[in-house]
């Protein structure tokens, strides 16, 4: 595992990281969303639909532009014996951008099927990603993947009797490289080569406009929606050749792991919307169980044989159930403007245990394998969101959102054998601007 980390510090200094991942997981997308703890399954009306429930793109009537500016702060602490305190992390910022437009269809088709967009990239990187020595304090599910470029698609249909379906994909890419190292003629040398790889994860939604309770102008004041969408998984594989560097029997070198990494996930909710009030409330499902980890063997042992190496720790990850609530309130102004305040409290349980397996490492001094703590932490959160917008009407084309959400860590004390316990706690505070254009 020293190796890893070294190798993984080159490779870092080498070149951009390119696995990507998906932010919205953890702050939701776009000025409504975000402001709203992330709900929209059965409330979204424009591009963020593109995540939260394709179906719901059937809503869109005009074509939509939305472009931003959005970021995170973090302030991450473990306080113990050997622990830092405040954990040092880079602030994540970002632009966004996110179309909506309703296909032309004529006929009984008009106006029931439209298509989104929505993306995400950091502004210096396209992403971060940090493999450290498993006894290295991090908090790896938070920071990184909030600094990765982003990209989600979908297409909605209305298809009659209150009913809408969508399909969609986040789609990222694996980053696959080789290192290979030589030693011509008393001169060392390198060769690198890297491959950009495209993955996919679908995304289905759905919802019903129940029929039994409707507005003045025929619309239905309550929704249900659902979607689903599989997981998102970014590995990071650069293989090291030195076996050309020396007369020596040098193994290949494996600086791997999965630092982002999106779980599959089923959402579920109600919505009311009537009488200026948008309320929805629901519950996420994320199947962590099935997360691999973060770190892999630095040598690769052939299968079936037990090579007698070091190994990465095996973290019992498990599935998680997130409650969260979103308001909106819309205040009418004259020429069909707008004003609209929104909020949202969502709380998510950590997905990692409360007590962690200790980790292996070689102990130059004593010539073998010693027991380190592994410090991947987490802890449980609730998101406290809030935002407010102007849509001006007949008056411009345009729109101007903005949104802050604050996740606090709830305190939590962490078994890190064989090391003492670990006091974790902080916060993330989020924000983002928007500019919105109807054409």
């Amino acid at each position: 595992m020293r190796v890893s980390g070294l190798c993984a510090a080159v490779v870092a200094i080498a070149w951009p990281s390119l696995a990507h991942a998906s932010p919205e997981d953890i702050y939701g997308w776009g000025p409504r969303s975000s402001a709203m703890a992330g709900t929209g399954a059965a409330c979204s009306s424009g591009a963020d639909a593109a995540y939260t429930n394709p179906a719901l793109l059937s809503r869109v009537r005009d074509n939509e532009l939305t472009i931003g500016f959005s970021g995170e702060t973090f302030d991450l602490h473990a306080d113990g014996t050997g622990l830092p305190g405040r954990v040092s992390v880079v602030p994540a910022k970002g632009y966004v951008i996110g179309v909506a437009v309703p296909i032309p269809f004529g006929g009984i088709l008009k106006d029931r099927i439209a298509a989104g967009l929505a993306g995400y990239t950091p502004t210096d990187v396209l992403s971060r990603v940090s493999i450290l020595y498993p006894e290295t304090p991090a908090y790896p599910l938070l920071p990184d993947r909030s600094q990765v470029l982003a990209v989600r698609l979908g297409i909605g249909a209305d298809i009659g009797w209150g009913i809408r379906v969508g399909a969609g994909m986040g789609i990222l890419a694996a980053l696959q490289g080789q290192i290979s190292v030589a030693s011509v003629a008393g001169t060392v040398g390198s060769h690198v080569d890297t491959q950009l790889l495209a993955t996919y994860a679908p995304t289905f939604g759905a919802a019903w406009d129940l029929p039994f309770d409707r507005n003045a102008d025929g619309t239905a004041r309550w929704r249900v929606g659902a979607t689903w969408r599989g997981s998102l998984v970014a590995p990071f594989t650069v293989t090291v050749d030195a076996t050309k560097l020396s007369s020596l029997s040098l193994p290949l070198f494996n600086i791997a792991g999965v630092p982002q990494y999106d779980p599959e996930q089923a959402a579920l909710e109600v919505a009311r919307e009537g009488d200026g009030w948008t309320i929805a409330a629901g519950v996420t499902w994320k199947r962590w169980g099935n997360y691999p980890g973060l770190f892999e063997p630095t040598i690769a042992c052939p299968a079936g044989q037990d090579c007698n190496l070091l190994s990465p720790p095996q973290i019992a990850f498990h599935d998680i159930f997130v409650p969260r609530v979103g308001v909106e309130k819309t205040f009418a102004l004259p020429q069909h403007a707008a004003l609209r305040a929104r909020g949202g409290v969502l709380y998510e349980p950590s997905p990692v245990p409360s007590s962690l397996p200790s980790s292996l490492a070689y102990d130059a001094k004593q010539g073998l394998d010693v027991a380190v703590p592994t410090r991947f932490f987490d802890a449980d959160r609730i998101m406290f969101s809030l935002g407010g917008g102007v849509d001006f009407g007949d008056v411009l084309p345009f729109t101007v959102d903005f949104y802050a959400q604050y996740l606090r860590l709830q305190p939590r004390t962490l078994t890190t054998d064989p090391a003492p316990s670990a006091s974790l706690w902080g916060g993330v505070l989020g924000y983002g601007v928007y500019l919105g254009v109807r054409f």
